[in-house]
């Protein structure tokens, strides 16, 4: 006993170990282990492989389940109204439910939303974030809580005034928070469309991004609608007026790009541009299909996002990476497009790029920001798992997986979830909280007739 004690105190210490799991690195080679340890210290991954010879301050026994890099939402924005804005098409509901209800908003009501929205990505397995949204003050202040990985792009709107962030509210954001959290809570400029920014802002934008270094985030070619309006008010495509603004560049990160002509995926392509993929919310509101296979052939950084809470209606990325496959599979008529292994890359290492954060997450290797979810295999439904060297566990994670089959949630070695307890957020108020507000901000929006008379016409048609 006293010799096996003398060697365990022999062995190097760490922060963090992960023992026992089914590790998929999304490295470049793909490499996988059936069974493999993961050492953390100092928030970093510091070693990776079979039966590692190191103690750790704490130890995480996986038990077989899959260990895999934490997912990463390309696009979402932090809403409270969940379940209130339904069935209608896109400049419907941005013009009867969404900007009214954005002219009420009130940084409580955000405060509220970021709870809800960081304690369903935890739960989830989602380590990082790009929120597009209000008051960014507030939900920033919440991740520097929740220990979440996150990029705060404020959503400026100059038409219709007031319901959104401006110019000078997104620079101010950006000049207080930038390095704040350092390597975890970026700063981002967020037009929120070609529609509702004018060009002198959009130009603005451009100027301050490349002075601070930062990322901007926006909304291109969502609808047909927005493509016959820049064609008729530009004579362009919004690709092709972004373009002449000079925001096509690397630092830009796009949502939907659906309604794209070859020339438009060339000119992404050609500046560096990234995109996000959002299904379930392209779906719902008719949108249409973005020509994902065509993106990525052409180059485009692309990655995966599940739009908001009112879009979607959850921020399950399992359920998107399933709908993102079938959905392209359907519309090609072709089971081959779009393999399970591409929507993962999509929602880690390529969604990494997206966001400028390929060389520090995205991938589970050495050197890397140890941002790492274990997901459970034993449920009945990823029932079987099949040995190496056909193992499956990569289909069922895409197809078969939800969020909740998520056990424990780490980033930057810090352990936000584990057997699905949260540990930096206390839920239990929280649900209270949510509710009070978002019936303080149907008040204050003056929607509750509007949606009355929407579910009677829902009814009668």
């Amino acid at each position: 006993m006293k010799a096996k004690s003398k060697q365990a105190s022999e062995r190097p210490l760490v922060d963090l170990v992960i023992r026992n799991g089914y590790v998929i690195t999304m490295d470049a080679r793909g490499t996988r282990y059936s069974s493999a340890d993961i050492a953390v210290q100092q928030g970093s991954i510091v070693s990776l492989g079979s039966s590692l010879e190191v103690l750790g301050k704490k130890e995480i026994d996986a038990r077989g389940n899959a260990v895999l890099p934490g997912l990463i939402d390309c696009h979402m924005h932090e809403t409270l109204l969940r379940g209130l804005c339904e069935d209608l098409p896109l400049m419907q509901w941005l013009n009867d439910i969404c900007f009214p209800k954005d002219h009420a908003e009130r940084p409580e009501h955000i405060r509220a939303a970021a709870y809800m929205n960081q304690l369903e990505m935890i739960r989830g397995g989602i380590t990082t974030f790009i929120d597009i949204f209000r008051f960014p003050l507030e939900a920033a202040a919440v991740a520097e809580r929740s220990g979440l990985r996150a990029i705060f792009s404020p959503q400026v709107i100059d038409d219709p005034v007031g319901v959104g962030e401006t110019l000078e509210s997104n620079l101010a954001f950006v000049r207080e928070w930038q390095g704040r959290v350092p390597g975890r809570i970026f700063t981002w400029f967020g037009p929120h469309a070609i529609y509702s920014c004018t060009p002198q802002t959009l130009k603005a934008i451009r100027d301050f991004a490349e002075q601070y270094d930062v990322g901007i985030h926006t909304h291109l070619a969502e609808t047909k609608d927005e493509v016959d309006l820049c064609l008729k008010q530009y004579g362009k495509t919004p690709v092709e007026y972004l373009h002449d603004l000079g925001l096509l560049s690397p630092r830009l990160l796009v949502a939907h790009a659906i309604h794209l002509t070859d020339g438009d995926i060339r000119l992404l392509a050609e500046h560096d541009v990234a995109a996000s993929y959002n299904p379930s919310s392209n779906m719902k509101l008719a949108d249409g299909v973005a020509r994902v296979p065509e993106l990525m052939a052409a180059g485009v950084r692309l990655g995966l996002g599940t739009d908001s809470n009112l879009s979607n209606n959850n921020l399950d990325m399992f359920e998107e990476m399933r709908i993102g496959a079938t959905l392209q599979k359907l519309w090609r008529n072709d089971p081959q497009s779009m393999p399970c292994e591409q929507l993962l890359q999509l929602a880690t290492n390529r969604a990494a790029d997206c966001l400028g954060l390929g060389r520090q997450i995205g991938s589970l290797e050495v050197g890397k920001r140890a941002d790492i979810i274990v997901v459970n295999l034993h449920a009945p439904h990823m029932w079987p798992i099949l040995p190496e060297p056909r193992s499956n566990v990569l289909e069922q994670l895409v197809y078969s997986a939800n969020a909740g089959d998520v056990l424990t949630t780490i980033v930057d070695g810090k352990i936000l979830m584990q057997d699905r307890i949260v540990l930096t957020l206390d839920e239990a108020p929280v649900e209270q909280i949510v509710n009070q507000a978002a019936q303080d901000l149907v008040q204050s929006a003056g929607l509750e007739d509007r949606l009355v008379r929407i579910a009677h016409r829902r009814k009668a048609g």
